[in-house]
Formats: structure tokens, sequence, C-alpha cells
């Protein structure tokens, strides 16, 4: 399958590549603006061996790279938890999910298939099922985390709303709305208000 790495040694090497050349020319091109041919000088293959690889050409390597992208999330969150404290828990789910966009810019643009459609490829449309199953796994962990601290709101409307949040302003970094310094600062808040619901909080968690 496109998404999955392949088993065969070659072939792996050439898989890895091309993503690495696609997360590289993505960022920086746009998905529009980067052609197979970019893709194939930068990942030092040539244009036949992406195709042999990725069938649809550059919609599946978006695909397959929004997959890899996906998991290297779900293994940086689901990574142990250097606390006991519930509400310190929490916090760490919530350090970790703003260290990885932001070490990952073009995360939120990959987790949501933004740049392509279903009707290109079906490896989108798989993408996307097992994306979703991944960040729901995601959710339901900060969730679980949030119940074990107490909360005076509803846990996964409260994971949800602040999930929402991060995600926004990620975004609107992302479109140059808002610069690093005010990001960090809106994230910050973000993260502070979703700690100023639990229960036990102290100035030291937050």
């Amino acid at each position: 399958m496109v998404l999955e790495t392949p088993t065969d040694k070659r072939k792996r090497r050439t898989h890895n590549a091309v993503l690495d050349a696609g997360q590289t020319l993505f960022l920086e091109h746009g998905y529009r603006g980067t052609t197979i041919e970019m893709l194939a000088a930068t990942a030092d293959v040539a244009v036949s061996s992406i195709y042999a690889n990725f069938g649809a050409g550059k919609v599946d390597v978006y695909a397959a790279l929004a997959w890899r992208t996906a998991l290297a999330h779900v293994e940086q969150m689901s990574a142990p938890v250097d606390a006991v404290d519930p509400v310190r828990v929490v916090a760490e789910f919530l350090d970790r999910y703003i260290a990885f966009h932001r070490g990952s810019p073009l995360a939120l643009r990959l987790l949501g298939l933004t740049d392509v459609d279903k009707s290109e490829s079906e490896t989108v449309s798989a993408a996307k099922a097992k994306i979703d199953r991944a960040l729901g796994g995601l959710i339901d962990s900060v969730t679980h985390a949030v119940t074990d601290a107490g909360s005076d709101v509803d846990p996964r409307a409260l994971v949800l709303n602040a999930w929402a949040a991060m995600n926004g302003a990620v975004s609107l970094r992302q479109r140059r709305i808002v610069d690093q310094p005010m990001l960090d600062a809106m994230l910050a808040i973000t993260r502070a208000d979703m700690l100023r619901h639990l229960n036990g909080v102290s100035d030291a968690t937050r």
C-alpha cells in the first residue's frame, strides 16, 4: 500500500527519500508549486521511480507524507509521560502538542490533507480515514488524562476546544497573519485556560 513504508530495502530507501523531498519542497514551494521533477531531483531518484512507488504521483506522495506525519505525531504524544500528578500529565500533553507543531510547520496542512482532494487519488481517502482514527485516538488519550485530573467542564469538550484554539493559532501563523512571538503568546493563553479548568491546578503547574 502506498501509505506504508515498503519492507524491501531498495523500495524503502526510495519511499523515504521521496517523502523527505516532499517535506522540504512542499514547505518551501507549496504543494501546487512543487513538480514531480523537483521531487525526483531533490530525492535523487528517477521520475519513473516515483511513479513506481506512488502510482498517482505527487498527490500520493502528499498523502503518504501526511500519514507519516500522523504517525510521528502519535509517537511523540504517546511517549511515556514523566509525571504522576494527573494535572501535570495533561500539561505535558499540551506541551508536546505545541512542540510538535512548532517543529513541524507543515504538519497542520498535511494532517488536514488541505492541499489535495479525494477525487485525485484513492490514497487520499485512505490517508484521511487512517489519520482521523489516529487523531481520534490522541483525543481519547488526552480526554482520559483530563478525566483523571478532574475538570469543572466536560473533559472531551475541554480537549476539543483547546485543540481547535491551538490549531487555529498555528493556522494564523502559517498564513503570516501573526508572527512567532504572537503565536507563542496565543498558545500560552490556550494552555493556561485549559489547565485552569482542572482540579488542584497550582501556579507552578500553569
